[in-house]
């Protein structure tokens, strides 16, 4: 017989993901449930939300959360509070990618880039802190582009390496209260995303993966699952690529 910690390991745990009406979203939303986490979903993206927590069932619930908003991200935290009591485990996965060179960025696509893929990080670990009364653990969405520099990417890459940054700090910070942080820094991953890149370089991207394909939202998730769970216990202020081999 399979021990339930072992089939449900995040039973009992009340999980936050933002950015979880599709793509890594909404496979980490769905991984976590199937490990027994009750998911509260947030996006900008409501029909698609409402649909995911639907097919996740009443461990699921979707409420709209920009994640540039602090009187969304205020809404939420009452929400959990009021109906669970605290939170175990945030996951911020919301973000945008929008390629650019220094020289083509515009000071408000750049801002975009911040508001969206650095400033909620810091202010989704802020507004969550409060609520992890039992500790907990935040895994922050960076990517490769985090790890080293590509041409064309500039404002994107610049968020992305920050993110790394704030996790490293408030693992630090956040340690006394037994609160992990991590980050998760995918690779090239099927979702729309990747397809955003000019398409004479989709080719040369496949080309660049060791394990010669791209990888998949599930993929992610099974990291992010590893590092919300008990297995994950001693590690905190670390990056865990999943690239197929791309900075091997």
């Amino acid at each position: 017989m399979t021990d339930q910690t072992e089939s449900r390991p995040l039973a009992g745990r009340i999980a936050l993901v933002t950015g979880a009406a599709r793509g890594i979203g909404a496979a980490v939303a769905t991984r976590l449930a199937a490990d027994g986490a009750q998911i509260y979903a947030g996006d900008i993206l409501e029909e698609e939300g409402r649909a995911l927590a639907a097919r996740l069932g009443p461990q699921a619930a979707f409420q709209r959360l920009d994640v540039t908003d602090e009187a969304q991200w205020a809404a939420m935290m009452e929400r959990i509070a009021r109906e669970a009591g605290r939170l175990d485990i945030l996951v911020n996965n919301a973000g945008i990618y929008g390629p650019a060179s220094l020289q083509d960025e515009s000071a408000a696509g750049f801002r975009r880039l911040f508001e969206i893929n650095q400033f909620s990080i810091f202010w989704g670990m802020k507004c969550a802190v409060p609520l992890m009364t039992l500790g907990g653990s935040i895994i922050n969405l960076s990517s490769i582009g985090g790890m080293v520099g590509y041409k064309g990417t500039f404002g994107y890459a610049g968020t992305k390496w920050a993110v790394r940054g704030l996790t490293r700090s408030a693992a630090r910070e956040l340690a006394p209260l037994r609160i992990r942080v991590n980050t998760v820094c995918p690779g090239v991953i099927d979702t729309p995303m990747f397809y955003e890149n000019d398409p004479a370089l989709l080719n040369q991207f496949l080309e660049s993966i060791p394990l010669g394909a791209l990888g998949k939202p599930t993929d992610i998730a099974s990291a992010v699952a590893f590092l919300a769970s008990e297995q994950a216990a001693y590690i905190t202020g670390s990056d865990i690529l999943v690239d197929g081999g791309m900075l091997a």
